[in-house]
């Protein structure tokens, strides 16, 4: 009898700790492997603060749910989301994918579409002559450094040169992120039109 209940409880417990490892946010902050055509096309978060800073202004600001470049004597102007998406991703625009903002995240309309891994980002930094990588607090802070010098990482490029059997296919390979501060969580994808 004990033994019954203690197998029960067992199962109980695994079935628990199964079902909380496929539903926590860490397992949902990528993409899946299989992508179910809910989540295929979606690019991931948004870098704002470069998009702003590329346009010239100092940084970005959040009111009242809507995005404001901001700074550099310039006037404070709402951040048209699509067009930093399309700025974000312009390899994708190039390439004749039609990129869109939905609900503040990038999305493209592939008819293929697979997470191929995360990013071996000291071997790339290696690669391009530098000692080492670097990172602070966000996505966009990764850096490679090395000889006195930092040079802001291109995870885009990143991606293309992890992945050239993708790249041999015709895929485009873009970096994945599920939202600005997941500077750990960053991804490639592979599309194809």
């Amino acid at each position: 009898m004990r033994e019954s209940r203690f197998r029960s409880l067992l199962a109980a417990v695994g079935g628990a700790l199964l079902a909380f490892l496929l539903i926590s946010p860490a397992a949902a902050a990528a993409p899946a492997k299989s992508a179910s055509p809910a989540t295929v096309g979606d690019l991931g978060g948004m870098t704002l603060r470069e998009f702003c800073q590329a346009n010239g202004f100092a940084d970005v600001t959040r009111r009242a749910d809507v995005w404001f470049c901001v700074g550099n004597h310039k006037i404070d102007t709402a951040v048209p989301l699509t067009a930093a998406c399309r700025w974000q991703f312009s390899d994708l625009v190039a390439a004749g994918f039609t990129v869109t903002n939905s609900g503040g995240r990038c999305w493209a309309n592939p008819s293929a579409y697979a997470d191929v891994g995360g990013i071996a980002v000291n071997q790339y930094c290696n690669s391009l002559g530098y000692s080492d990588a670097s990172v602070g607090d966000n996505v966009a802070s990764w850096r490679c450094v090395g000889h006195g010098t930092s040079v802001p990482i291109n995870f885009h490029a990143a991606c293309r040169w992890q992945n050239p059997a993708w790249v041999a296919k015709g895929f485009s390979l873009v970096s994945y992120f599920n939202n600005y501060g997941d500077r750990f969580g960053i991804r490639c994808l592979a599309l194809s039109r």
